[in-house]
């Protein structure tokens, strides 16, 4: 099992923008943490209740795909689209 905990973590505290399918605009995060095969989120709104989603650190210029893989209240873990599970 591979052992997600163990990645290098860069902390960053960057604003970014995230998209969900469904519901209308880009609505702010904090992208607390970011490594290669995912990130940390945090929001003070409920769309990062969503499963799926959208990120973008550069006003959509380039996105990364976004896969919920744990919650904690507004705090969320995400895996990149292709990465290892």
């Amino acid at each position: 099992m591979f052992e997600r905990r163990a990645l290098e973590r860069i902390e960053i505290n960057h604003h970014a923008l995230l998209h969900v399918d469904g519901i209308r605009g880009c609505h702010p995060c904090w992208v607390v943490n970011i490594h290669d095969d995912g990130a940390m989120l945090h929001s003070g709104t409920h769309h990062t209740a969503a499963f799926k989603f959208d990120l973008s650190l550069d006003g959509f210029k380039t996105t990364k795909h976004c896969r919920v893989i744990w919650r904690n209240g507004n705090t969320c873990g995400v895996e990149f689209a292709g990465a290892p599970h």
